[in-house]
């Protein structure tokens, strides 16, 4: 995974052929947000989205509390639409957040419940776009590494979601723009 700073608003023929482009504030790209904090397991964490427009996206934020074995808030969303059916070999995250170290997560259908392919990226204070291929991701479930996964193929994707589990309690706050996927190995 890199990232590299360019601008966030590209015309849409800027996408290569076979490239999806999905805005994370567009209801017809994501169907539900849902937020998971560790208050599911007696923690005191907490967090909310907001929309934000100059450029729109949406405003994940909050507070990570270590109290009580917590530490994780996450915004989860799902897609509006399943995938076409193409190989995609990169993806492209457009977000502006605080500096800390987040997860980007990605269900399908094929693995088990509460597993997800997880990968680590240190934010920056700056609007960025993240790159990341399939092999940037591994199995993870409650933080321990799960082997045996079937390969991800970003093609299955149905869920998306952002998680701050980095050990610091304090406030936070990350602005997701868009994900892009892209046939290309670089989008």
């Amino acid at each position: 995974m890199n990232a590299e700073s360019e601008p966030l608003e590209q015309p849409a023929t800027a996408l290569m052929p076979g490239t999806v482009a999905l805005e994370f504030y567009n209801p017809e790209h994501f169907s539900l947000v849902q937020l998971v904090h560790d208050t599911v397991m007696g923690g005191r964490s907490e967090g909310s989205v907001k929309a934000v427009s100059e450029p729109a996206g949406l405003r994940f934020f909050g507070n990570l509390s270590l109290a009580n074995n917590g530490g994780f808030a996450s915004a989860e969303f799902k897609l509006a639409k399943a995938l076409a059916p193409h190989i995609y070999r990169s993806i492209k995250l457009n977000i502006a957040a605080d500096g800390r170290q987040y997860q980007l997560r990605l269900k399908t259908p094929y693995i088990p419940q509460g597993v997800a392919y997880v990968a680590d990226f240190n934010s920056t204070k700056d609007k960025q776009s993240y790159y990341f291929t399939p092999a940037d991701f591994n199995g993870r479930y409650r933080g321990r590494l799960v082997t045996n996964l079937p390969e991800l193929r970003l093609a299955d994707v149905s869920h998306v979601s952002v998680m701050l589990a980095d050990q610091t309690s304090g406030a936070f706050s990350i602005v997701l723009y868009s994900i892009s996927l892209s046939p290309a190995q670089a989008i």
